[in-house]
Order: C-alpha cells, then structure tokens, then sequence
C-alpha cells in the first residue's frame, strides 16, 4: 500500500473555508412558537402579580382611612358626619367625611384652601378639590381625572350609609346627612360608643369603581354606573333585594338621558350618590335608582376579581367575596342591629 504524505511546509492550494449549518425556516418557526407559548404561559403570572401589587396598595389605602377615623373620632369626641351640610336642605355646604379626614392623612393643607361654608362646586373651593390624594384612589382603577379629563378629585372609597333607607325610614349606618332630607331623619357625627354591634362587625368604608363622569360614549359598566329603575315597595330586606334582583339591567337606561356617570366625583361632595355606599345588595351588584336621589341602591365594586375590600370601624381590614350571605352583608352595614337584620 503506497501511502503519500504531504509535505507540511508545501503551500496548500488554496484557503480552508470552515462552513456552518444556518437555521432552516422550520427551526426558526419552532423557536418562535416556543417563546410564544413561554410569553403566553408567564403573562398571566405577570399580570396576577401586578394586581396583587395593586391590591396591597389598595389595603394600605383602606387601612389610612380607617387610622384617621380612629385619629379623628379621638380628637373631637365623634365621627366626622356623612355631609357637613346636606345639598338642598339648610347649610347647602354638603361637604364629605373624605373633606373632613384631610388633615388625618396628612393632608391639611387641602382643607385649609376650603371654604366649608360653601358647596364642593363653588368657584372657591376649586383650587382646594382640584387636588387629588392617592389615598382615596385604588391603583386598579384607571378611569378617574387624569384620563377623563375633569377638575375635580376622585375617590374609590366610599362611606358607609348603612342597609337601604327605604327599609327602617332611617340612615342605619355610620355616616348620612346631617339634616332631614326626603322625611328621613338627619344622622349627625356619631361617637363610637354609638356603634354597638361592636367596631369590628361594622363597616365604615368600601370600594368603589368610579364612574365615567363625562364620557357619555362609553359603554355601559355594570360595576361603575346606576340605572334607573322602578320603585320598589317592599318593606323587608329579602323582598327588596329580590325587586331588585328581577329588574333587567342590560335594558335600563343610565339617568338623566346616560349623562350621570358620576359615582366618585368629586370626594368633596357628600352625598349617597357621590362618595357614600349602602349594604342591601351584595358587593358587585347592579346600582339602582328607584325614584328618589336619596334612594339609590348602591353596592360596593372593585376591578378586584370576585372581591371587595372594606375597613371596619376598628381600622381593619377585610376582603368581602362577592358570594357572602346577603344578611351577613346587610348586618355589617348596620351600627345597631344586632348581627341579623
């Protein structure tokens, strides 16, 4: 066998080209599906994750409002009232329980620049109600004044006006007008020995989802806008939920020719259709108006996922699932009632 052997030292006849396998189109598409189904798998952890963010900071937002109620009634002997003035009736100041707190979450400097002889609209009391502060705005919510474009500050925490005027002829909760309104008796400031179904067992604020304001266009959300609907004449807490429950909220029509969007706006203005809440209906169900302003049916709703979040007048905390008992719901929302209605 003849071997030959190349000489090392003799020049090559040309350049070794060292060759490499590129990705065929197949590979390419494989690759790509994958990251889609990785990006596709880890999106909703990502998205769960900033709600939870959003949410805790939402807790935190319930538990300032919850100090400064305590911090207040500690001061002055009773509970700031649900309006400082009652719209239509008397001093026409109507301030809110959130205008009162101001200085309770360190923002005195808001109060000082408001005129609490007049109204939250007065031409005064716009440099004071323009501010906005981020205790009264949850994260998840995105449609307050930044995006609609309004003057005035928003809340998503609403106070506490008990079960359903309709039902006692009464404000049964913690907070309601100072005045008599509509032949329902005034509720002025109450002092916490007055809530005798004990601190803990009672709300004092709850979520809301703000409403629209002037964005008549967009379509309707059954979490943040009313409707109007046909007055109710039941006297009893599961006859009136089932009136309620039988209306049909797709064909209502939003009051005042789907105009009134204004649930949240402003959080100077202390009215049950602006920044109060009551406890017939579980929390994310429809809101009604039954006739009468003063009667709105007004649950709390959140873009929390099956979940609202309410201080107790104690400063806790609780998360409250849309599935509760509707009158362990309707007990919560009562100061002295006992825990059933």
């Amino acid at each position: 066998m003849n071997i030959t052997r190349q000489n090392p030292h003799q020049p090559s006849s040309g350049p070794v080209v060292a060759q490499t396998k590129g990705f065929t189109l197949v590979e390419l598409l494989v690759v790509i599906a994958i990251i889609g189904v990785l990006v596709a798998l880890l999106l909703p952890a990502v998205q769960a994750a900033r709600e939870a963010a959003r949410r805790t900071q939402c807790i935190n937002n319930l538990k300032q409002i919850g100090l400064a109620l305590q911090n207040y009634e500690s001061a002055n002997g009773v509970l700031p009232g649900g309006s400082l003035g009652t719209i239509g009736v008397g001093n026409d100041s109507y301030a809110s329980v959130h205008t009162l707190l101001l200085p309770y979450i360190e923002k005195s400097q808001i109060l000082d620049l408001y005129d609490k002889s007049k109204g939250p609209f007065a031409p005064e009391n716009f440099t004071a109600g323009r501010n906005q502060p981020g205790e009264f705005l949850c994260p998840s919510e995105s449609n307050h004044r930044d995006s609609l474009g309004t003057d005035l500050g928003w809340t998503n925490y609403h106070a506490n006006s008990g079960s359903w005027v309709r039902l006692r002829k009464e404000w049964d909760g913690v907070f309601g007008p100072d005045e008599s309104v509509k032949g329902y008796p005034a509720l002025g400031p109450l002092p916490f020995k007055k809530i005798t179904d004990g601190l803990s067992n009672t709300a004092a604020f709850a979520e809301m989802a703000n409403g629209f304001g002037p964005d008549t266009s967009a379509s309707p959300n059954p979490l943040a806008d009313c409707k109007d609907g046909r007055r109710v004449r039941e006297v009893t807490a599961t006859t009136a939920r089932d009136a309620f429950l039988a209306m049909d909220w797709d064909r209502a029509r939003i009051p005042w020719s789907g105009s009134w969007r204004w649930r949240g706006y402003p959080f100077t203005e202390g009215t049950i259709w602006r920044t109060w809440y009551n406890h017939l209906m579980t929390p994310n169900a429809h809101c009604w108006r039954p006739g009468e302003w003063w009667d709105l049916v007004t649950p709390p709703s959140s873009y929390h996922t099956g979940t609202v979040n309410v201080v107790m007048c104690d400063g806790s905390v609780q998360g409250i699932n849309d599935g509760i008992d509707p009158d362990v719901w309707l007990a919560m929302g009562t100061r002295d009632r006992g825990d059933l209605p």
